[in-house]
This record gives structure tokens, sequence and C-alpha cells, in this order.
């Protein structure tokens, strides 16, 4: 799954009624909060990277929370749960043959779908961490036939004894937690350093596999 945020945008309700100038600020604001933060960025930086007047961005929403609530709302309410969605409809309906092809796939379909949307991802969790009612946004958008389908696959794996027997919550924050944080060194705090990132893919795989595997002694 490739999914673009960009093209999900075009569809939401809050953002597709965009006029053209109103496009250029949404995705200047999108540019600028990914780059320098949203606490760090002006309106009128805004503005004249979009080459509009100041008074263009307070006509359609209001103020800078108005351009940062348009950028995540339509992420909690209507993109993630469509991400989702599609995530579990082409990765977790399959009976996969090993914990290293489960994780393998895992991985590497969720960092080509951050890559791609970096600038979003980027103030998506800038945001979460320090803004609470976000979490709590967050949590309640994530589909109920998602959280079912993973927590099926991963109950299959363990029944098949080729997945350790912990609690479904543990693993899930155990796989998303290391994700997290490859995430977050190699695109987000580091993101000009070099790195060999098929290797470090692989070894994150690796990691996370023999960290899930469970005791054959």
């Amino acid at each position: 799954m490739q999914s673009d945020l960009t093209d999900l945008y075009a569809k939401s309700p809050e953002t597709k009624n965009l006029t053209e100038k109103q496009m250029k600020v949404f995705n200047a604001s999108i540019r600028l909060f990914s780059l320098k933060g949203y606490a760090n960025t002006s309106t009128k930086e805004i503005a004249d990277f979009a080459e509009v007047s100041e008074g263009s961005i307070f006509k359609h929403f209001t103020n800078k929370h108005g351009l940062l609530n348009a950028i995540l709302k339509p992420l909690i309410d209507s993109l993630l749960p469509d991400v989702l969605h599609e995530f579990s409809r082409k990765t977790l309906l399959t009976s996969y043959p090993s914990l290293q092809e489960f994780v393998n796939t895992i991985i590497k379909d969720r960092i080509q779908f951050i890559k791609k949307n970096i600038l979003v991802v980027k103030i998506f969790l800038s945001e979460i961490l320090y803004d609470s009612s976000i979490r709590n946004d967050l949590f309640k958008a994530f589909p109920k036939e998602f959280i079912e389908d993973l927590n099926n696959e991963i109950s299959q794996m363990k029944e098949r004894k080729i997945l350790v027997d912990w609690p479904n919550d543990q693993i899930v924050r155990f796989l998303a937690a290391n994700l997290a944080g490859y995430v977050v060194q190699h695109y987000i705090y580091f993101p000009k350093q070099q790195w060999d990132e098929d290797a470090e893919v692989e070894h994150l795989i690796d990691f996370i596999v023999k960290g899930l595997t469970p005791d054959k002694s």
C-alpha cells in the first residue's frame, strides 16, 4: 500500500473545497510547520511562502491554529481511518508463513508510507507529543475493524507457535515503539545524516523478529 496523503486531503470534507489560493496557504503551512515547527512559524512567513496576503489566511482559517487544525483534523477524523482500513485489507488479511515475513511486510510498508508523507507525519508526531487532546482524538480514530484484524493476525500466529505468547497489546507496542524510534531518528531528528537504509531496515526487522520469536528451549 502506498497511499499519498495529498490525494486523500483532496477528497477529505475539510479540505476538498479549498480555493487555489487557500490551497497555497494550506501547502505552505505544511511545509513550514514541518521544517520549522508549528510554534516557530508565523502567519506572515506562511503568507510570504504562499505568495498571498496575510489577510488571506485569517479570512478562511481564522488564525495559525486554524491552519494546524485543518492539517490534523482530516488526518485523524478521515484520513487515518481510511489508511488503516486499506492497510488492514491489503496487509493484515493474509496468513503469513513466518514471523519474519509478517514483520518484514509491516515494517517496510509503514516506512514507505511515512517517507512518502514525511512532512505531514513530522507535524503530526510533533504535536501529538505535546497535545493530550490530539492524542485522545487519535486513539478514538482507530477503526474497530483494524484493531480486530490486527488482533486476529497476532492471535493466529501465537496459536501456530511462531510468535511469543505475550498479550496482544504488548506485542503491538513493541512493534510500534521500535518502528517509531527508527522513523524519529532517521527522518525527523537527523534527516540529513547518511546511512545505509536497506541494511538498517533489515537490522530493525531482525531485531524485532528475534524479540518476538518464542523460546524453543
